[in-house]
């Protein structure tokens, strides 16, 4: 009966969302709302729902990501941390997080920003959508249902997949994985007790076994790039090969999913916006470049906006965080000293200068003068995957097998949409420099705020005394110094003390340790 009522009220919101209230209210119930024998097509529409899409990594309530301010992608001036963070931010867990001050947040608040909820939500969306399919399917629509549970079964590990690597340890695929990190959630049943906790590698075990038998009947096309299809699963596979280090599967996976877009795109240019095409809507800016700030970009590359989740590059799309505004952080001067002023056309989109953070306090004016910020947010930005990203990948499995010529050609075939004209391709004999460039364009390249950088640093810094591994990361604020090692407890976010409580047969114990939001 739990789950009877659990579907009633999800297709009940389901009924409202897609008829519209008022149209809804005229229908005359009658009398069921459980799809019956035969309906699978109700449930498939539970793929549709907007949670599906999880909340971007967000951590808090205006969608800002802690992870990122774990990383060496950003960095907090001395201004913002005296008198926006510390005076006045009531976000203090992003700033706990930059200082690496555990625990990061309250561990007595419940986890109402975070992955937890949102994570947990959307995979109990695809749990009823896989048993409720299963509970009324025919052989007249099995090709749906198998579609459809493919489509859930994938979803649903690719959140597995991230919460393992956010709230358990580096995965090391030579070492044992035996840390309980998160409970699989496989079952519908919301009055059904809570699974045990499981291990790193039991969790990457199931994730390969979801993506597997997916890609056996998951469809080749979808209509939105929200779902996945067999180009995103493809993809989902070769990153899931980055952590497990096995490369040759990493290409071999990224080469397929590239092929089957290319041909349904009508070629692999079709993949990418050439952004030597990009022209600013306010022709304003040639003589004032301030108005960059508030101007959107034209492409002139097909019908959609930049800033909409179907654009070329989308391959899947999912939320993604906020990129620091001016008030919190700014990228970190080892991260655009990556660009090439002058040639990347990055930097001039989506990187450039403009009026840092102003406060004025007892009459004193601090100013951090002009400095370059983050203006991703001008074009839309994806948890998931992109092509770009999808290139990236095949790249840096290319270079790590040492296919050097074939890492190179993915190189520079993406720099040809990034660079100015006459750029200088990118050229080496050298297997690390290969793989350490591949590396920093994938930097250049990703959503800052989002989940990638965090995970990045975790997968490499196994890899100890290569230029890309880093042991540890390094803040400074106001002369001090703040340091954390990756592969530690700073890189690794703890259940909250609320659902430890509701959950002791987990074996955890709760939260102790201090914390106050008193600066």
């Amino acid at each position: 009966m739990a789950m009877k009522r659990f579907k009633n009220i999800i297709l009940l919101i389901i009924l409202v969302q897609l008829s519209g209230c008022s149209k809804f209210l005229d229908v005359k119930p009658a009398g069921k709302l459980i799809p019956e024998k035969g309906d699978v097509a109700s449930y498939e529409k539970l793929l549709n729902n907007d949670y599906t899409l999880t909340g971007g990594f967000r951590s808090d309530a205006n969608g800002f990501c802690r992870l990122n301010y774990l990383t060496d992608d950003i960095e907090i001036s001395n201004n913002q941390a005296d008198y926006f963070w510390i005076s006045s931010s009531p976000a203090m867990d992003l700033y706990y997080a930059y200082v690496y001050k555990i625990p990061y947040y309250s561990p007595t608040e419940p986890d109402l920003y975070i992955w937890w909820m949102d994570f947990y939500r959307a995979i109990e969306y695809f749990n009823v959508c896989i048993d409720g399919i299963n509970s009324v399917r025919t052989e007249e629509e099995k090709q749906l249902a198998n579609e459809t549970i493919a489509q859930a079964k994938v979803a649903r590990a690719y959140l597995f997949f991230n919460l393992a690597l956010i709230y358990g340890p580096v995965y090391n695929p030579n070492g044992t994985n035996d840390f309980r990190t998160i409970p699989m959630r496989t079952q519908s049943d919301v009055m059904a007790p809570m699974e045990d906790l499981s291990t790193n590698g039991e969790i990457f075990s199931q994730v390969l076994k979801d993506i597997h038998s997916s890609l056996k009947v998951i469809p080749d096309e979808v209509a939105s790039p929200s779902r996945f299809g067999k180009g995103a699963t493809l993809a989902f596979l070769a990153n899931y090969h980055l952590f497990t280090q096995k490369y040759d599967s990493v290409a071999l996976y990224a080469n397929q999913a590239l092929t089957l877009a290319a041909t349904q795109k009508g070629g692999i240019d079709n993949l990418f916006y050439d952004y030597n095409k990009f022209t600013w809507a306010d022709a304003g800016v040639v003589t004032d470049p301030n108005k960059k700030n508030a101007s959107t970009i034209n492409t002139s590359q097909g019908s959609d906006a930049l800033t909409a989740n179907y654009n070329r590059e989308m391959l899947l799309y999912r939320k993604c965080a906020n990129p620091p505004g001016s008030s919190y952080a700014y990228p970190s001067q080892s991260f655009h000293n990556l660009f090439n002023t002058g040639q990347d056309l990055r930097r001039d989109f989506f990187f450039f200068e403009y009026n840092g953070y102003k406060t004025i306090q007892a009459g004193v004016t601090y100013d951090d003068g002009r400095k370059v910020l983050n203006y991703q947010s001008k074009m839309a930005r994806t948890s998931g995957f992109s092509y770009p990203e999808l290139l990236l990948i095949r790249a840096e499995g290319r270079a790590r097998t040492n296919d050097l010529a074939g890492a190179i050609a993915d190189l520079n075939l993406l720099r040809k949409f990034r660079m100015k004209p006459g750029f200088t391709p990118f050229a080496s004999t050298s297997q690390d420099a290969v793989i350490e460039e591949v590396l920093n364009e994938r930097r250049r390249e990703l959503p800052v705020g989002s989940q990638k950088r965090f995970l990045d640093l975790k997968r490499l810094v196994l890899e100890k005394g290569k230029p890309w591994a880093k042991e540890s990361i390094t803040h400074v604020v106001k002369g001090t110094t703040y340091t954390a090692n990756v592969n530690s407890d700073y890189f690794r976010m703890p259940i909250q003390n609320d659902v430890i409580i509701k959950n002791p047969h987990w074996g955890l114990e709760v939260e102790t340790r201090p914390w106050s939001s008193s600066k």
